[in-house]
Order: structure tokens, then C-alpha cells, then sequence
């Protein structure tokens, strides 16, 4: 054989060999916990900066050429004005326009019940995810998708959602009436082995169930990624989590994330074998959403002004100033927590309130205090009720509050209490009006109905002696009070104490 042609026989080996080495990459585009954050708005860190919003997602999806697929796990309107106040259908106008591929139904997603759910469901034109609702007749409900199965870049892949099964505690009952939320690995094992049927070959679970910390005491992502084979990336929601470097579960599931208020995109890439069709690697990342770096879309930037104007300058008014920021805290005593406590306890004229901390949403930055603001500590639809309880349930109430993963909040009384202890035992001692806690007397309280209708499982406020519904919202009750005192201030601190040991 002539030199020339065994040049060329080898070049053409190798040139064989590099093709078929070649790997099939789908980029995964995710988000999840919008809760309305539709708009840009100033950089927590770079005042002067504006990040986030639909339009800069926009952008940064249409500038990245090559087989693609746009997922979100979840929360998708509650939390802002816009968001709210259109009962979701703004955030359904965006992720439209944006062009998500498969969305899942977060617990807020009920905030307004599960017929609201269905209607705005009909707005979106993507597939609406939920393997695991079902109804009184023993099945799936018919409103939402268990799962599809979609071919990108020649490949099937299967996508399945699952909605977190606490929502009993997450949900007004009458919101979810009727509504059964299985357990997530059953339905998961389920709907692993049905896609593998429909022909998928990989596998998406989109879910809305949370990442678990070292106490978690519920089955998250984790747990599915250990109990279900066979699911090669799960795209997570729930526990607003900052995945900047994705967790390696077990099975070789890669689990992402990407925080909350659509302030990040994550991007995860999927490399696909040519002939099997399956992930031979995966790898992800978190992306800034800054729109003077990736410029923003025009037709999803007038969708989100459309809806911004409607909302109106309302929210724009300025009812008080802080001279320091009014923190939340997740484990202790805050700033924020203390005044709002104080604030439903003073206007009502009972004797100790309490607000979940997992219900504050957002913090109040120093400087003028807008309604905007006070709308996202407290962006949900929670009216106050006052309730008369005898003096060990009020001790109920407090135990089960500091043993909460976001710790209740309080006024009118002060606690020593001792986290690690199992339920019923962490309070240490329990004052309320100065005096020490009395088991036999009577007190009033007041707290969200959300709360007192059992949320957050509060099941003890079932007992209570009275109940009276005052029909007016937190975020309303906040507003008052913000214009009442001008000036807001933290209350001054020592109303709850952790014993260490």
C-alpha cells in the first residue's frame, strides 16, 4: 500500500473513531420558587444594578444555540403584586412567552385553591406536572399531567413531576379538600418504569418536594434519588436552595437547584451516548440573571411592564422609613418577626400573637418603606383571627412554634426554650404579661388563619375556648401600623432565649 493511501485509510479510522466518540448534549435550562419575581430589581449587594426577571431569562435561553429543554419545579406566583394580584396569570403570561417545556405544581400553587389552580392552568401552554395528586376517586386528577415523554436532539426523554406530600401542612384544608398527595417514591418508582415503557431514555423528575437538611424529618430529593434507579436528573424546588455546585445522589442522580425569585438560572448539560441514548455524563451550574450583561427580551420585557402598570403606582407609596434594616431570622429571635407579633398584638389588644416564620417572606431594607415592601414580607392572602386558649395550649402552641424549622415568632411573651428536646418538651420555662405561664388560666392570641386552621401543623389550636375571625389581612394590619409609627423600629430583643445545654 502506497504511503499516500494508508495516510488517508488511517485519517479516515480516526475520523470514524471521533464521531463515534462524539456524545449527544441536551443543555437543561431550570428554575423554580419565582413567587412573581417576574421583573428585575436592585442587586441586594450592587444597589445600582438591576438582576433577575423574565426577560434577562429570556435572553439568556435564546442566546445559547443547540438542543435544549426549559423545566421549572415550582411556586410559581405567589409573593409579589404582580404575581398575586393576578392570581398568577402574569407569571403565566412570562413563562409563555419564555417557552418552558414542563412545569410542576408547587404547595403555593393552592394558595387560592384548587379550582383557581385549574383556571390558571388553561393559560399555560406548556405541560402542567404532578404524578402524585389524586382525587376522591382514587385517581390522578385529571387537571394536571403525571408525566411526557419528549424527543430532543433524537433522543426520548421523560419528564415527571411530584408535588410535595406535606401539603397538609402547607395548605389552607379547604384549598386542597379532596386532593390526596402521595408519597413521592412510590409514585416516582411508578412513573420511572412507565416512561421506560413509552421508550424514554432519559429521565427527568421535575420536583417540588425540597432538598433535606440533617434534621429533616420528610422524604426530599435526596431520599428519591437513594429509593428510585433509574432517574437521571432531578430539578428541585421547595427549599429555595442555592445549588451552585449540584449534588451527586446516589443511583448517579445529579440533583440542581437554583435558589429563588428568579434571580439565577441553573444550566445543566447532559451528555447523551450516541447509540444507547443514555446519560453517559451530567453537569450543571448557576447563572446570574443580570440584564445589562445579557440584555432582555423585548417581547417578554412588555409583557412584564403590561403587568406592572396594571398592578399600579399603589405599591410604589412610601408609609414609613427604617432608619436599619429589619432582619428575619430562620432559628432565633428577629427583628422583623418581633415587630410584625407586635403589631397584630397591639392592634387586636391580646395578650401574646405569633406569626410563622416560614410565612416572612422577605426582609424591610433601611430607608423609605414602601408598600411593595410590606407586600413581600407578607404577600398572602392570611387574615388574623383571635382565639382564647387555656393556659397548656397556649404552652402547646409555643413548643411546637420554636421546634419549627423557621422558628414562630412572638409578642407578649417570653420563652427560654431548648430546640434538640422532642416536642412537648422544649419549652424551658414560659412567661405571658410578665407573669409566669399558667397552665389553667386563659389567654388570647392572636395568629394567622392558616395557623389556626391547622398550617404548619398548629393542630392544637383546635382547642381553642373562642374564636374570632377579624377579616383583615396581615399584610393590610402591617400597612396600618407602618403608618401609625412613622418610623420603624426593631423592638428591643430578649423575648426569646435558646438554652445551649
Amino acid at each position: 500500500m502506497s504511503l499516500p493511501r494508508l495516510i488517508l485509510l488511517v485519517a479516515l479510522l480516526l475520523a470514524k473513531d471521533a464521531s463515534a466518540e462524539e456524545t449527544v448534549k441536551i443543555r437543561v435550562y431550570h428554575t423554580n420558587d419565582v413567587h412573581g419575581w417576574i421583573m428585575p430589581r436592585p442587586d441586594k449587594f450592587q444597589k445600582n444594578r438591576l438582576i433577575g426577571g423574565g426577560a434577562a431569562l429570556a435572553a439568556l435561553i435564546a442566546k445559547e444555540a443547540g438542543p435544549k429543554l426549559v423545566l421549572d419545579a415550582g411556586d410559581w406566583w405567589q409573593g409579589t403584586p404582580e404575581g398575586g394580584l393576578t392570581k398568577g396569570e402574569a407569571v403565566a403570561d412570562v413563562f409563555n412567552a419564555v417557552g418552558y417545556d414542563a412545569i410542576v405544581v408547587g404547595n403555593h400553587e393552592y394558595d387560592d385553591g384548587a379550582e383557581a389552580l385549574r383556571t390558571l392552568i388553561g393559560k399555560m401552554r406548556m405541560p402542567v406536572l404532578s404524578a402524585n395528586t389524586y382525587g376522591a376517586d382514587n385517581k390522578p386528577v385529571p387537571w394536571v399531567r403525571p408525566w411526557i415523554v419528549k424527543e430532543v436532539a433524537g433522543v426520548k426523554v421523560g419528564i415527571f413531576g411530584l408535588t410535595t406530600s406535606n401539603m397538609l401542612r402547607l395548605a389552607f384544608p379547604k384549598n386542597i379538600l379532596g386532593l390526596d398527595f402521595r408519597r413521592e417514591v412510590d409514585v416516582a418508582r411508578d412513573a420511572v418504569k412507565a416512561l421506560k415503557k413509552q421508550g424514554a431514555t432519559v429521565i427527568i423528575a421535575v420536583t417540588h418536594i425540597g432538598l433535606e437538611g440533617e434534621n429533616s424529618k420528610f422524604e426530599g430529593d435526596q431520599t428519591l434519588a437513594r429509593e428510585v434507579p433509574g432517574i437521571d436528573l432531578i430539578v428541585g424546588g421547595h427549599s429555595h436552595a442555592f445549588l451552585s455546585r449540584p449534588i451527586r445522589g446516589e443511583n448517579g442522580t445529579l440533583i440542581v437547584q437554583a435558589g429563588h425569585y428568579l434571580i439565577k438560572a441553573g444550566r445543566v448539560e447532559l451528555e447523551i451516548d450516541p447509540k444507547t441514548k443514555t446519560v453517559v455524563a451530567s453537569s450543571g451550574e448557576l447563572l446570574d440573571l443580570w440584564p445589562d450583561r445579557l440584555g432582555e427580551d423585548a417581547g417578554v420585557k412588555e409583557i412584564v411592564a403590561r403587568h406592572a402598570d396594571a398592578v399600579g403606582k399603589i405599591f410604589e407609596t412610601v408609609v414609613a422609613t427604617a432608619p436599619a434594616m429589619l432582619g428575619r431570622e430562620s432559628d432565633r429571635e428577629s427583628a422583623l418577626g418581633s415587630w410584625m407579633a407586635d403589631c397584630y398584638r397591639e392592634t387586636l389588644g391580646v395578650d401574646t400573637a405569633l406569626q410563622n416564620g416560614g410565612g416572612i417572606r422577605a426582609e424591610i431594607p433601611a430607608g423609605p418603606v414602601t408598600l411593595r415592601e410590606i407586600f413581600n414580607v407578607m404577600p398572602f392572602d392570611n387574615a388574623l383571627v383571635k382565639l382564647t386558649l387555656k393556659g397548656s395550649d397556649l404552652r402547646k402552641v409555643l413548643d411546637h412554634g420554636v421546634g419549627m424549622g423557621r422558628i414562630a415568632q412572638i409578642s407578649g411573651a417570653r420563652v427560654e426554650y431548648h430546640r434538640p428536646k422532642p416536642a412537648g418538651e422544649r419549652l424551658v420555662s414560659a412567661a405571658v404579661g410578665g407573669a409566669p405561664l399558667d397552665d389553667d388560666s386563659l389567654y388570647t392570641i392572636a395568629s394567622l388563619d392558616f395557623l389556626t386552621s391547622g398550617g404548619d401543623g398548629y393542630s392544637v389550636f383546635d382547642r381553642f375556648v373562642s374564636s374570632e375571625a377579624t377579616g383583615v389581612l396581615a399584610r393590610d394590619m402591617l400597612g396600618a401600623c407602618a403608618r401609625k409609627q412613622g418610623v420603624l423600629t426593631a423592638p428591643e430583643p430578649g423575648r426569646m432565649r435558646q438554652r445551649e445545654n
